[in-house]
């Protein structure tokens, strides 16, 4: 009892000096209400400029202090280079639990961070980055005795932690950015695009591009010139960083827009439902033409709502099917859908609070003409002169597929010979011959290149895969040739 009576006596003595001595003894007092939220650093991409540009996530009052560090793929220091500012600075906020446990939202900043190449000699194709914060310096809000109390994050720090993010690879950038006829904007969750089609640029195909993490390519999808706009929902995308952005062929020159980060943040309500790789179903393209819809879902999700969605390839939604998931196969047909090529996925929705996950798409290919049709990258291609069969090879226009590669292809009459140039790839080939050769190495074709109606050159659809490096599969029930540079 005499013990508790001294505790109590010093307690009260502290309060008496926190009250009475002003702020340098309250300044000198912290205490932690949380962990700190350790920096984000992605898309780290090195400009064709030779600048490095990246997305940042990072609590306001760690903004005053910031380095990257760039290391070895084992994690060596190599050298730093301070980060002066932030453009492009968002309010944001990031789900965090307090000392105790509890669910509380942590106050950020996004934006996005520049490095001139000059301060960059050092820098190496094979080098990992990360972000380095510290110096945390929090406002000191009055308390009711007019107290001035440092609110900290760290026990350990006191208001001078150091954090660093996850070490990112860097993405270097191969493609140009020129005065591109158009741009790309993000707002409310959907992807507003709009091209400035002058005549110069008329015969110009435009895609959109989604990068993920590192500047992988996530989704490629042919863009109408007519300012589309395509809702997220449609892309079937789970929460994460983007890089958003217009890709123009032209001319056998492929040029870019600048590019937009895209956050999709994930929902707020928890839903126990997984999207993309986890979620507990599938969707199958049978050989017949028919789509099997595969569902490996328990009772107790059996109050969510189940669909297969279509959508064609501008990212508009033309099919949606309601599936009952007690059913573990279900197979849809006579769907009376147009010549194209489409994205079936499965989704979910809770009808509660309207948070849905989707299944991994698959591409999907209807051919009503009773022709040969070609997709690259998704979209039906038009030609004067539709493929053909022979001797069971499909053989394809060389010059279309080739520039819708971003290819130049060039004719010689004399030798009855065709030059393709993409990048640094020389393809050479003549007419009646089943020899071809790509930077002088010799590819033997299925079948020798042909001059169909003397006037278009024709080539087996496996050339094509092997002098581009493309992705080619053949569709027997639909008749398509799907080619994919992705």
């Amino acid at each position: 009892m005499i013990w508790n009576k001294k505790l109590f006596s010093i307690a009260l003595l502290f309060m008496f000096l926190f009250s009475t001595l002003g702020t340098s003894i309250a300044d000198a007092a912290c205490f932690a209400i949380r962990n700190p939220v350790a920096p984000l650093l992605k898309e780290v991409i090195v400009q064709e400029d030779g600048s490095l540009s990246a997305y940042v996530r990072v609590e306001p009052e760690y903004l005053e202090q910031m380095e990257l560090i760039f290391t070895s793929k084992k994690g060596k220091e190599l050298f730093r280079v301070p980060v002066t500012t932030v453009a492009k600075q968002r309010n944001d906020t990031v789900r965090a639990k307090d000392l105790q446990g509890n669910d509380i939202e942590v106050k950020v900043k996004t934006g996005e961070i520049r490095v001139p190449k000059k301060e960059l000699d050092e820098l190496k194709d094979d080098m990992l980055v990360k972000l380095e914060v510290k110096n945390y310096k929090p406002a000191k809000p009055a308390n009711e005795e007019g107290l001035q109390i440092g609110l900290v994050v760290s026990e350990e720090g006191c208001g001078k932690s150091t954090l660093q993010s996850e070490a990112e690879s860097i993405y270097f950038n191969t493609i140009k950015e020129i005065d591109f006829p158009g741009y790309v904007n993000i707002h409310e969750g959907s992807i507003q695009i709009v091209i400035n089609l002058t005549p110069e640029y008329e015969k110009a195909k435009f895609n959109l591009l989604i990068l993920g993490e590192n500047g992988k390519l996530i989704k490629r999808i042919p863009v109408q010139t007519k300012n589309p706009t395509i809702s997220s929902k449609n892309l079937s995308l789970s929460a994460g960083t983007y890089t958003v952005q217009l890709e123009m062929s032209h001319n056998g020159v492929k040029t870019v827009s600048k590019s937009v980060v895209w956050v999709i943040s994930p929902p707020e309500i928890e839903f126990s439902i997984p999207s993309g790789a986890s979620f507990p179903g599938s969707v199958t393209v049978n050989s017949n033409g028919t789509i099997k819809v595969n569902l490996q879902v328990s009772s107790t999700y059996h109050v969510y709502e189940y669909y297969l969605v279509i959508v064609d390839a501008w990212g508009n939604e033309v099919r949606r099917i309601l599936v009952n998931p007690a059913n573990v196969n279900t197979i849809i047909q006579n769907l009376n859908l147009t010549t194209g090529g489409y994205t079936v996925f499965i989704e979910v929705i809770d009808p509660e609070s309207q948070e849905y996950a989707q299944s991994l798409s698959t591409f999907y290919t209807v051919n009503q003409t009773g022709q040969i049709i070609v997709f690259i990258d998704g979209q039906l291609q038009s030609y004067s002169k539709p493929p053909v069969k022979m001797n069971a090879r499909v053989l394809v226009p060389m010059r279309a597929v080739f520039e819708a590669f971003g290819a130049k292809v060039d004719w010689d009459e004399a030798t009855q010979s065709v030059t393709a140039t993409r990048g640094n790839d020389v393809i050479h080939l003549t007419i009646g011959s089943k020899i071809a050769y790509k930077n002088g190495q010799r590819i033997v074709m299925d079948v020798p290149a042909i001059l169909y109606n003397n006037e278009t050159t024709m080539v087996p659809i496996r050339f094509v895969s092997e002098a581009l490096g493309a992705t080619v599969s053949w569709d027997g029930y639909s008749n398509s040739v799907i080619i994919s540079n992705e």
